[in-house]
């Protein structure tokens, strides 16, 4: 009796050491899948050594595209389409749960596993300012001006993106070529906003590739 006691009780401990590990093995090895880069054969303007290059070119071009559909559909300019979102990407008021496509959802889980779009102690999202890949990318802002005025904000801890909007409301003509500005507009307007959204709540027609 004494041997089936300890013999159960063995099997018992075995069970639970085995399935914590599984459990413990599927939380830590847990990734989003693979990105596609539907972007790469454009010019990859966005260049911060050591840094997610490849996914921050991504996110830019797939935002444009997101933005240049919804917002000037008839004529498909990217200018106009920034001009047009640029007030209520910033401000927080555009309908941010129609906008994206697929690809930049899946843009989105990427730069949130990279900590470059992260959740504060509220729960709502924010771009992280001290991840070395934003802080490269507002070191070679265009706009000098526009430049010191948010890291100014960043420094005294104040910085939220509702303070950009009326400065870079006359920016959308110039974003196609101040391209680190473009992405700053896309990380802090757009795929930030992105997250604060629950996805399984939206059906699913809302969105296209």
């Amino acid at each position: 009796m004494k041997c089936n006691f300890n013999i159960n009780t063995t099997m018992r401990i075995l069970l639970f050491l085995c399935a914590t590990f599984l459990a413990t093995s599927c939380e830590t090895g847990k990734k989003t899948p693979a990105l596609e880069y539907k972007y790469a054969d454009k010019e990859q303007s966005i260049n911060c050594t050591g840094q997610k290059n490849a996914l921050l070119n991504e996110a830019l071009y797939s935002f444009e595209q997101d933005i240049t559909r919804n917002y000037d559909p008839e004529t498909q300019r990217t200018t106009v389409a920034y001009a047009r979102f640029i007030v209520p990407g910033l401000s927080g008021t555009a309908e941010f749960n129609r906008l994206p496509s697929d690809h930049s959802k899946a843009i989105l889980e990427k730069l949130k596993e990279e900590k470059i779009i992260v959740m504060n102690l509220e729960g709502k999202s924010n771009l992280n300012y001290d991840h070395p890949a934003v802080t490269c990318l507002l070191d070679n802002l265009e706009d000098g001006a526009i430049m010191k005025t948010l890291k100014a904000l960043i420094e005294t801890g104040s910085m939220d993106p509702k303070l950009m909007d009326t400065r870079m409301r006359n920016k959308g003509r110039d974003l196609d070529r101040q391209r680190n500005l473009a992405l700053y507009v896309a990380l802090d307007a757009y795929y930030q906003n992105l997250a604060n959204i629950d996805w399984d709540a939206i059906p699913s027609e809302t969105t296209t590739e």
